[in-house]
């Protein structure tokens, strides 16, 4: 009955995306062009090995099947974009793992005049895998931002956001906590060249896990780069320290910490992407963890339809706090797929993922294998 609940469900998603594609729903123009509606679909059939990311964790197969409506209003003072997309789950041998997940997004930007930033808002209904938990979780993500830059003289211009987010879990196993963070930035730029900018900021964030009575404060101090980094690589890179004071053990920490993101274009058709980051963070379970995680991506276009890619990645992640003190996660990762554009209608992709995980906690040494075939379209 499962099986074919699943292949009516695969069939039905199928069908909405041949539709849209070979009849062509048409994008919704009006007020000059400045206002627009376009809508997707998408489908993805895998199987996941350990759906649990868990030690002796089983797998199985999952179809998704999503459908979005995106409203893009680029006229006047400030630049608007919304969407709407809902996303159905259906697992072969786990029904109660099933989910009905919606996100909503609204972006507002201002562009023009001596200030300009956006503010953000994002609800979304997840269910994943929590790999510091080793179960699977249903919650509510809500985040909202305000990111703004002003030019002070010739070659300095200050930029800074201030930012809200709250992970509230659904019917959760005791032990996992709703986390709410509150956080503010300020960064100073300066224009060194016309190609690279130099960059020194402060953040501070808060982090409280309802239900633990903990809080934890960090505050971080960097300086890095922005632009063409080297004559090769373009893109991000900030480097520092950061301090974390937790309020209910009187603990501090104190650690380096650093993000990046670089690409090189090889050339027209070769392009590799690096990525780092060292920070501390706070789980499901209210461990304060300092985490590092770095990942080398590479996409190189085969024709004008057919792209190839793959990647590779690893971190560790040490738990200075809480029930898991003392422990310590490393994973490894790599990937490979292939993608095909046949317009700017329709996409499909599939993907291969090995992911392992190594632990001083049992439940957390295990091995993840996935292989994901995807169709989407946008109108």
């Amino acid at each position: 009955m499962v099986q074919g609940f699943t292949r009516r469900w695969l069939a039905s998603g199928i069908a909405a995306i041949t539709l849209l594609a070979t009849n062509g729903l048409a994008l919704v123009k009006f007020d000059d062009g400045h206002d627009q509606i376009f809508v997707n679909a998408s489908v993805s059939i895998g199987y996941d090995s350990n759906i649990f990311a868990r030690k002796d964790g089983g797998g199985d197969t999952l179809t998704t099947t999503s459908f979005g409506i995106e409203y893009a209003r680029h006229a006047g003072y400030i630049a608007v974009n919304a969407s709407i997309v809902w996303s159905l789950g259906q697992f072969g041998s786990n029904p109660d793992q099933n989910f009905s997940n919606p996100t909503l997004n609204l972006e507002l930007i201002k562009s023009t005049g001596r200030t300009t930033g956006s503010f953000t808002v994002n609800a979304a209904r997840q269910s994943s895998s929590d790999a510091v938990a080793n179960t699977r979780t249903d919650s509510w993500t809500y985040t909202t931002g305000l990111n703004w830059k002003y030019p002070v003289i010739d070659r300095y211009s200050l930029a800074g956001d201030f930012n809200y987010g709250l992970v509230s879990y659904q019917q959760a196993p005791p032990g996992i906590y709703n986390l709410t963070s509150y956080g503010a930035s300020l960064d100073l730029f300066y224009t060194y060249t016309s190609e690279r900018d130099l960059i020194a900021g402060y953040s501070i964030k808060i982090n409280d896990a309802d239900g633990a009575n903990s809080q934890s404060i960090d505050h971080n101090f960097t300086v890095g780069m922005s632009g063409k980094i080297t004559s090769k690589l373009n893109g991000t890179v900030r480097a520092g320290y950061e301090i974390r004071q937790e309020s209910a053990t009187g603990q501090s920490f104190g650690s380096w910490s650093a993000s990046a993101a670089v690409t090189w274009s090889v050339n027209r058709r070769l392009t590799f992407t690096g990525t780092l980051t060292k920070d501390f963070t706070t789980s499901s379970t209210d461990a304060s963890i300092d985490s590092l995680n770095a990942a080398l991506n590479a996409q190189y276009v085969v024709s004008a339809h057919w792209i190839v890619y793959s990647g590779i990645g690893g971190g560790e992640s040490k738990f200075l706090s809480g029930t898991d003190t003392g422990r310590q996660d490393y994973y490894f990762t790599w990937n490979a797929g292939v993608g095909y554009n046949l317009n700017e209608h329709f996409k499909a992709s599939l993907t291969y993922a090995f992911y392992e995980s190594w632990s001083n906690r049992s439940a957390s040494n295990y091995d993840r294998n996935s292989l994901t075939l995807n169709l989407s379209t946008r109108w």
